[in-house]
């Protein structure tokens, strides 16, 4: 089974005006959940944007999750963050260690 990523946006750090400009965010706080199969692991972060560039502004109420996942993918590792993800689920799947009753006290 593939595993299948979501992202997430639980907030966004706005400045009330910046260069004139109204409502412009400034961090991203992200999210990024993946599943395989009934199995789950998760990152989180933030990324502080930088100055807003008039030529391209969104306006806020504009924003899209597309906007988000594209601002927040140009700024963190994103294959690194996936492979890190890829790597948890694999050790849930077969874990490295397990726990076991010692062989004496089995009786």
């Amino acid at each position: 089974m593939a595993i299948a990523y979501s992202w997430t946006f639980p907030q966004f750090d706005v400045a009330p005006t910046e260069d004139d400009l109204p409502q412009v965010v400034k961090v991203i706080h992200w999210r990024l959940d993946a599943i395989d199969g009934g199995v789950q692991a998760g990152a989180y972060g933030s990324v502080a944007l930088g100055e807003p560039d008039p030529s391209n502004f969104v306006p806020y109420a504009d924003i899209t999750e597309q906007w988000a996942i594209d601002q927040t993918s140009a700024l963190i590792d994103l294959p690194q963050v996936q492979a890190a993800l890829a790597g948890e689920i694999a050790k849930k799947k077969n874990p490295p260690v397990i726990p076991a009753v010692p062989p004496f006290a089995q009786g």
